[in-house]
């Protein structure tokens, strides 16, 4: 079988039209250079090259295999450079999901300084609820995700914690908690207090954070039921009610006069990490992104929350 170092000898010969200078070029022995012709043009079934002592000079044949040889190997040094700053250059689009909420505050700071260390760096972010995030995952349609810790009993997925993000309530000035220092989920829960959306807590019920909502007997679909969480926030923002929400959520709300309130008894805290496929290889630059959020990820999380921080 022949290769692509054949394919240089037949190239090396055919330009300097002698056997000594294409060995030279090659730095290989004048023997070693006529092997790589013979076993060519056996696998050819034609001489390539017509030798006397006086000269070489390229046979018909050759000549039309010529063109098509260093079409080859001119292809072959573009895809060897390009394959070479493919990883030194983060060409590769790095795909990965990300709750709603990350999306919205720590996620455009990561990337805008990993941009500015990595020109060519580009990106694919899939903005979605937790539970979401964690499917894309597991069907590969990323290559990691940042959401809450997963169940454990999900023994295809790895988790690396980043940071832990309290449940707190979120108040418009005009609530009537809004100059609470904090609550508790039994005031919460009464039948008295009215305008507060506990329906962000369906969309955190999952993994690890659920069970502490079990144990802890605190309901997951009382209240207005709306899904998203910028339709939260513009609800949170007209003051039309307060909303149970992670710190992290909170930090997108528009409104300077928003509270978050502590919720106690028990404080509760949803754990914040990066999900990945135990058996999915990761490329050079998702692993050299991925290593930039574990660097960075809490540095940008307690700008983003300072206003709120407990």
């Amino acid at each position: 079988m022949i290769t692509l170092d054949d394919i240089r000898a037949f190239l090396a010969v055919a330009k300097h039209k002698s056997f000594v200078q294409a060995a030279e070029e090659l730095f290989i022995t004048p023997p070693a250079l006529s092997r790589r012709i013979k076993k060519l043009e056996e696998f050819v079934g034609e001489a390539l090259f017509e030798r006397t002592t006086q000269m070489v000079a390229i046979t018909p044949s050759g000549q039309v295999l010529l063109a098509r040889a260093d079409i080859v190997v001119r292809e072959f040094e573009a895809f060897k450079e390009f394959a070479s700053g493919f990883a030194m250059n983060h060409i590769l689009k790095i795909r990965f999901a990300c709750m709603w909420s990350t999306a919205g505050s720590v996620v455009p700071r990561l990337i805008r300084d990993y941009a500015q260390i990595h020109e060519n760096a580009e990106f694919e972010v899939r903005d979605a609820d937790a539970d979401s995030a964690l499917r894309l995952v597991k069907e590969r349609q990323v290559d990691f995700g940042i959401a809450m810790r997963p169940d454990a009993r999900d023994v295809d997925l790895q988790f690396e914690p980043l940071c832990d993000d309290p449940i707190m309530l979120a108040c418009p000035p005009d609530h009537e908690l809004y100059d609470s220092s904090h609550v508790t989920w039994a005031d919460l829960q009464s039948s008295e207090l009215q305008k507060v959306d506990w329906g962000v807590l369906r969309s955190l019920a999952m993994g690890a954070f659920a069970r502490d909502l079990q144990r802890e007997n605190i309901p997951v679909e009382t209240g207005t039921k709306i899904a998203h969480l910028s339709t939260q926030l513009n609800f949170l923002d007209a003051h039309l009610q307060a909303i149970i929400i992670p710190r992290l959520g909170i930090s997108l709300s528009r409104n300077p006069e928003i509270r978050a309130i502590p919720i106690i008894k028990p404080e509760l805290k949803r754990e914040i990490g990066i999900i990945s496929l135990r058996t999915s290889p990761a490329s050079k630059a998702v692993c050299s992104f991925v290593d930039h959020i574990r660097d960075h990820f809490n540095e940008c999380y307690e700008v983003t929350t300072a206003r709120f921080t407990l």
